[in-house]
């Protein structure tokens, strides 16, 4: 009986991995796909479509249920909205507008720095002795060298507005991976998603429409509306499932340390679909996190 229990959490662990390995391949690819209708769209305007969009592919597998048991988890959802599917979205697409993009994924990092800070104070989930920490820090470093190519620009250290949006919008999705993390012991991660990124997607879509930005949505061209349904169902939606899932099934810890594979994706599928090179640094880095993941995945 013991043995059968300690197999079932063993294969949940696989589970919760592979969950996160591929909520990262999708989150990544969101970075090649989103290149092509910012260029045209207002962030606003595209953030609030991607999560109506996301939330609405999500019905099906939430039951199309909204309703919750307690008012706690009413709490925690509207947290979870308003800093992960509202303010994060939008700081992140307008920041991305005043920034490069090698400044820009060199920041974004700090979505995993935050959210490991924040739960070792706030929850008392932290790395494991001296090799779960040395993992993390392993991961950092490939995360660093694979957007630097050891070099950094000039911008980086400046303080500029795009700069801020982006850390600010790092920090918001960090508080939310945390409230979302207490939401899961009761909720169903399929419900968590379809609910959060749905209800999201309409504050953004009432307030876009407040500030007299609907032409930006009824004048998008019919050949981005596939760029954008396919980003919204797989990099924003299908990734949120994936990753919750997670987080659900190894922790915090673990599941950041996984998902910080999203920068490598993000290389390889720019690679293939841009045409951009991969550099020997990029190589190496990959090798360090995969190292750091594992030994992550024992400590």
């Amino acid at each position: 009986m013991a043995a059968e229990k300690a197999e079932g959490h063993k294969q949940h662990g696989i589970v919760g991995y592979l969950s996160v390995l591929f909520a990262s391949a999708l989150f990544g690819s969101v970075f090649t796909l989103a290149k092509v209708p910012l260029t045209t769209v207002d962030p606003l305007a595209l953030s609030a479509i991607v999560y109506t969009i996301s939330g609405l592919s999500l019905i099906p597998f939430a039951k199309a249920s909204f309703r919750f048991h307690t008012r706690r988890e009413y709490y925690y959802l509207a947290i979870i909205t308003v800093i992960g599917a509202v303010a994060a979205p939008v700081l992140l697409l307008y920041g991305l507008q005043q920034t490069n993009a090698s400044d820009a994924a060199i920041l974004a990092n700090g979505e995993i720095v935050f959210t490991i800070i924040l739960s070792a104070i706030f929850f008392g989930e932290k790395p494991r002795g001296r090799i779960g920490l040395f993992a993390v820090i392993l991961v950092l470093i490939g995360l660093f060298v694979a957007t630097t190519d050891l070099k950094l620009s000039e911008t980086i250290l400046e303080f500029n507005a795009g700069n801020v949006m982006i850390l600010g919008s790092m920090l918001m999705w960090a508080i939310d991976n945390n409230v979302s993390r207490r939401l899961t012991s009761s909720v169903r991660p399929a419900k968590i998603a379809m609910v959060k990124s749905l209800s999201g997607g309409l504050i953004l879509l009432a307030i876009a429409l407040v500030l007299g930005k609907s032409s930006a949505i009824t004048n998008i061209e019919p050949n981005l509306w596939l760029i954008i349904v396919g980003m919204s169902v797989s990099g924003f939606g299908g990734a949120l499932l994936l990753f919750l899932q997670g987080i659900k099934s190894i922790g915090m810890v673990k599941t950041m340390s996984v998902f910080s594979m999203t920068p490598i994706f993000g290389i390889v599928i720019a690679a293939l679909v841009l045409g951009e090179s991969i550099t020997i640094f990029q190589g190496i880095a990959t090798c360090l996190i995969i190292i750091g993941i594992l030994l992550v995945s024992r400590h």
